[in-house]
């Protein structure tokens, strides 16, 4: 069984342009929704036109070599043609903007599912189920209802057809409540000052903080000044990584030539990156492998600040091993500021002044004044038992009821 996406892609805006192509925060609305199908499972999209205008080939074409098979349907007969009996059919309306957490419960095994929501001003944009329910722009149905549309004579709307079917069968109702759509998190992008509305109301709820004193105190906030132009520039998303990761590969060449001061302050540019990558994980169609990359990255940086006085031993004049004191305690700094992060990503929807918490960029800043003034030895000692200290704190504080 497979899951096949049927995406809506034939409505104009008002000057005649698709609404699939409209870009909010430097992506199109189709290239969004395909990055969010490829996150829970879908292998192939059906793409319902009414034309195929060359932009629209040329952003298919850039959803294939994500690893995604595309395929332009026009009629109920050719979405049939490319669907097993037992293939599930993910439906997704024309100019949807949604999150992955709507993608993922639409898409969970089980009989046809329809998104729904309440009606009210916000949410004129979408079909009407009943009554008091509006569509909220996902469903999932089964192959056998497009084959019904199939076998039915004449011209009908298949993605409003398909949509009524399943309402006719009683397919489950989730529900999803109208705020996120005044929030923004769900939205029929009608036009261009729309999706400016989206876009801005994106960038102001981002979550920019996150686990650690250095990156909610420090990059975030630096991250924030720029987020627009981060946003709105397709380069930037697909060169980040690289340069990223060749920030931290600095490090450890530095490192290993003896620059110690030179490498901490190169970290410090690395964390800026990975920041950087989290901010934009949040609007970009590569959100989820860069989500990885991110991981990857990190747990890298990690491990550098771990072996850093090993590395520069390497780069001294005799090779000697580090000192008892840093060998020993840079280690313990990596591992308390794990464990920082275990008990942060552990208290799941309690997560209470996570800025205080200790994190890696805290550490390389930390250190940069150390290396050029020579004083690194005892600030390896002092930064394990901050780190320990802040935890500390962190936990009597998260823990009161009264905690927001």
């Amino acid at each position: 069984m497979a899951l096949i996406a049927l995406v809506g892609a034939s409505e104009n805006l008002p000057d005649g342009s698709l609404r699939a192509l409209v870009s909010v925060a430097g992506e199109t609305l189709i290239e969004r929704q395909a990055a969010r199908l490829a996150d829970v499972g879908v292998i192939h999209i059906a793409v319902a036109v009414a034309a195929v205008p060359a932009e629209l080939l040329s952003v298919c074409d850039r959803i294939r070599r994500r690893g995604l098979k595309v395929t332009p349907v026009r009629a109920a007969a050719d979405l049939v043609a490319l669907v097993e009996s037992d293939d599930r059919i993910l439906l997704v309306a024309d100019g949807l903007r949604a999150g992955g957490t709507h993608y993922a419960a639409i898409a969970k095994p089980g009989s046809p599912a329809i998104l729904v929501t309440g009606d009210t001003v916000l949410t004129q944009g979408f079909e009407r189920i009943d009554a008091t329910r509006r569509w909220g722009g996902l469903a999932s149905i089964s192959q056998p209802m497009a084959a019904e549309l199939a076998a039915m004579p004449g011209e009908w709307d298949m993605m409003l057809t398909l949509l009524r079917m399943a309402v006719q069968a009683g397919a489950r109702r989730l529900y999803c409540e109208p705020a996120l759509f005044e929030q923004g998190e769900i939205a029929i992008v009608a036009d261009r000052r729309a999706a400016a509305l989206i876009e801005q109301s994106s960038l102001q709820q981002v979550e920019y903080g996150g686990m650690g004193l250095g990156r909610s105190a420090i990059m975030m906030p630096l991250v924030r000044l720029v987020g627009p132009l981060l946003v709105r520039s397709p380069k930037t998303a697909r060169y980040l990584p690289y340069i990223t990761a060749l920030l931290w590969v600095c490090v450890a060449l530095l490192a290993a030539d003896g620059l110690a001061a030179a490498g901490a302050i190169v970290a410090v540019f690395g964390g800026l990156g990975l920041a950087a990558m989290r901010f934009l994980s949040a609007f970009r169609a590569e959100s989820a492998a860069q989500d990885r990359t991110r991981h990857v990255i990190r747990s890298f940086g990690w491990l550098l600040l771990a072996l850093f006085p090993w590395l520069l031993s390497l780069g001294g004049p005799d090779h000697l091993m580090p000192r008892f004191s840093e060998a020993a305690l840079a280690p313990c700094l990596a591992a308390t500021i794990l464990l920082a992060r275990w008990l942060y990503e552990d208290s799941g929807e309690k997560r209470r002044f996570h800025w205080l918490l200790p994190d890696a960029d805290q550490a390389w800043m930390m250190l940069v004044p150390a290396l050029l003034f020579d004083f690194a030895t005892l600030m390896f000692a002092v930064l394990p038992l901050l780190a320990l200290f802040q935890i500390m704190i962190w936990l009597r504080l998260a823990r009161r009821p009264e905690a927001r």
